[in-house]
């Protein structure tokens, strides 16, 4: 405000309701990457730190864990929210909440719009409850870049959030720079290869995120089988009474809505027990069929994601065998299988086959 009066040539040097961040409080919900790295900062320019989080955490510097999330609404001068969407997240700040904060405190929301209930907001901000908000996520967020984009057809309460004088509300830009760009984009590529790599899912939006460590090199003769399908009674059942005969390492899965992941490390296997292993898995009820591209010319285009997807790894390192994969990555392994940047050998993929693994992929 005063940088924008500067420019329309009026000077209005005031301090009131202007306070230093130096020996303030700061109330972190969620100390994960983002919360904790904002305690370093936070305590670099002398603030003090609380937080809070599901689990207990070891602090960083000299931040302490509260014990329950009323105790740090009640102490925080500032509090920030850096938590993600989940079913238990949404709508954590709502009415009770903002009536526990300190009067005169400040809440700064750059995690999940749905996080924060935004007419129990705009209500401690007319009552001046809260000294005031600063805000760059909101439940319903334009698509596209455009004068008056977010409005009341958007949110009902939109008009109204922007009417209260001591608001500040950003298009979402937390991420919006060059170099946050960059980093997405190396983060995605690397997601995409742990999982073409070894079947791990970690930090998945819209799949079940599983995740076991890499088959090393000296477990020789052993596979790791990488199956998707649909979440139904009895298809745990269906893989287990396939692979229960061998001698399996390890095993986990997860399931999100209707699509389930499971990952297994099976031992001692040869490559006859390969080809069956997939051959029958191929034959289960919970089967994903995608229609997509296919490499044979003379089969049909309805594929079944256990003929052509994620491969079962070997622990040497060279040699790939098909297995199942997600919705999506039928089509993606389709087009790497001729088109592999870098030094990847591969050849074309054709049903039950066995492909050399690329040694390195871009």
């Amino acid at each position: 405000v005063s940088t924008q009066s500067t420019w329309e040539g009026t000077w209005n040097k005031v301090s009131k309701r202007c306070f230093e961040l130096r020996g303030k409080l700061l109330g972190i919900v969620g100390y994960g990457h983002i919360g904790s790295q904002l305690s370093v900062l936070a305590e670099s320019m002398g603030m003090q730190v609380i937080y809070h989080d599901v689990v207990p955490l070891m602090p960083l510097g000299s931040a302490r864990q509260a014990d329950s999330l009323e105790e740090l609404l009640s102490e925080a001068d500032f509090v920030s929210i850096h938590v993600p969407e989940l079913p238990e997240t949404r709508g954590m700040i709502g009415e009770r909440e903002l009536s526990l904060m300190k009067p005169g405190a400040y809440l700064i929301n750059n995690a999940r719009g749905t996080v924060v209930q935004i007419p129990a907001l705009v209500e401690a901000l007319k009552s001046q409850h809260i000294g005031g908000c600063a805000l760059d996520v909101y439940p319903r967020e334009p698509a596209k870049n455009g004068v008056n984009a977010f409005n009341n057809d958007l949110n009902e309460w939109a008009s109204e959030l922007q009417s209260q004088a001591n608001v500040i509300m950003t298009p979402h830009i937390g991420g919006s720079t060059e170099e946050a760009q960059r980093a997405i984009g190396v983060e995605v590529s690397n997601a995409l290869c742990r999982y073409l790599n070894f079947g791990v899912s970690t930090g998945a939006v819209n799949f079940p995120e599983v995740n076991l460590r890499p088959i090393t090199e000296q477990e020789v003769r052993s596979i790791r089988l990488c199956y998707v399908h649909h979440n139904q009674p009895g298809a745990l059942l269906a893989v287990n009474e396939i692979i229960g005969s061998h001698n399996v390492d390890k095993q986990i899965t997860d399931s999100l809505k209707d699509i389930a992941y499971l990952l297994a490390d099976i031992s001692d296997v040869s490559e006859s027990d390969i080809q069956d292993i997939h051959m029958r898995l191929s034959k289960t009820p919970a089967s994903i069929l995608v229609r997509g591209p296919c490499p044979d010319p003379d089969s049909s285009s309805l594929l079944n994601l256990h003929s052509l997807s994620t491969p079962i790894c070997s622990a040497d390192g060279h040699r790939l065998v098909e297995s199942v994969s997600s919705p999506w990555s039928a089509s993606i392994e389709h087009a790497a299988s001729y088109s592999w940047t870098g030094n990847a050998e591969c050849e074309p993929f054709a049903r039950g086959a066995v492909h050399k693994k690329p040694t390195s992929m871009v």
